[in-house]
């Protein structure tokens, strides 16, 4: 999984750096702020999750595949039709509607949050089924639009996607070894394998 991580961060670290120059920057120049989507993959990993950039379509097949040859699962759960083609040409089995005929699922989210590395989705990506009917192996498509900054952030954007009816049950998927889930007695995030795909808006926009 390391080399998921590091293809990100790589892509990151050869981008020009803004504002570069001979002189030496002022004391008195304000912190320059991270990007969000750097951000999020920072806290998403450190709190346990498996992170994954891709740029083109066949980055996408190739890292699902990959996924389901790492986890040993060749079948998902895949509640949004939408994603079946994704699944599908990863040459995984794409199960509809039964959970329990699967260890694995794929959907897309709502929002990312780059403060605490948190993954926000809700019955509309699932189906209606509760947090611990889900399998326990948890793979996310979300866009680089989708990176919010915190919480509020994301709720406005679940809130202006569903102007007509809000979701019933909005769910923070976090990694297994964020703190808030360490300390908690139960959390179905606990036993929780997440992996988080971040793609490109118009490789999103396809996904939909």
């Amino acid at each position: 999984m390391a080399g998921f991580i590091g293809k990100f961060f790589s892509l990151l670290s050869g981008s020009p750096k803004h504002g570069d120059s001979d002189t030496a920057k002022s004391p008195y120049m304000p912190v320059e702020k991270s990007p969000l989507d750097f951000t999020f993959a920072e806290a998403f990993t450190q709190s346990g999750g498996y992170f994954i950039y891709c740029s083109n379509k066949q980055d996408v097949i190739d890292q699902l595949r990959n996924v389901g040859l790492e986890s040993g699962e060749q079948a998902l759960f895949v509640p949004e039709i939408a994603l079946h083609h994704w699944a599908q040409g990863a040459g995984l089995s794409v199960i509809k509607d039964n959970p329990l005929e699967a260890n694995a699922m794929l959907t897309t989210c709502h929002a990312a949050i780059a403060k605490t590395g948190g993954v926000m989705i809700s019955d509309a990506q699932t189906q209606g089924l509760k947090f611990a009917q889900l399998p326990a192996i948890h793979i996310v498509f979300g866009s680089v639009k989708q990176v919010v900054n915190g919480l509020t952030d994301g709720m406005i954007a679940i809130n202006k996607f569903h102007k007509e009816q809000r979701p019933l049950s909005i769910i923070t998927l976090k990694g297994k070894q964020d703190d808030s889930v360490a300390k908690a007695k139960i959390d179905p995030n606990k036993n929780r394998e997440l992996y988080f795909f971040l793609l490109e808006d118009h490789l999103m926009s396809a996904a939909k």
